[in-house]
């Protein structure tokens, strides 16, 4: 009767196959990850927009109301300028959050801002770090949508 067990050329083979699925699934799963961190910028950057569109059709101009080119209002943590501006936003607790956001006024006719930019920058310190998405009162979007 022969020994039962597996040899350690069986054992070597299943753990190579282990190593070869892990080496596959890893960069897929951070993808996933990435790529839901980015959903909650394409949200909120949507969101900004509409409320802008909002203003506009209320008061003539977007928000902040007044302003001159280059004039930028923010949402982060020590900052809720948009939020004052655009009460409709309403993203979250700014520090848990996984992108800053700002609104650039990026046109100006007599006193009324004309044309805005709204802008998510991935934070420092999650897998987004370093993105950055924007949309324009146009609703042309840049960055990875």
């Amino acid at each position: 009767m022969g020994k039962k067990g597996f040899s350690l050329i069986e054992l070597l083979i299943v753990i190579a196959i282990l190593g070869i699925l892990a080496a596959i699934a890893f960069p897929v799963y951070t993808g996933y990850i990435r790529s839901s961190a980015r959903s909650e910028a394409k949200t909120n950057l949507e969101t900004l927009r509409l409320l802008e569109e909002q203003y506009f059709a209320e008061r003539g101009q977007y928000a902040p109301a007044g302003a001159a080119v280059g004039a930028k209002i923010y949402y982060k943590v020590g900052d809720t300028g948009i939020n004052t501006n655009l009460p409709g936003f309403t993203p979250g607790d700014a520090s848990s959050l996984n992108f800053d956001y700002e609104i650039e006024i990026t046109a100006v006719s007599g006193s009324r801002t004309t044309a805005f930019i709204a802008r998510a920058t991935g934070k420092a310190g999650t897998k987004v770090a370093g993105d950055t998405l924007t949309i324009n009162n146009t609703n042309i979007k840049t960055g990875p949508w």
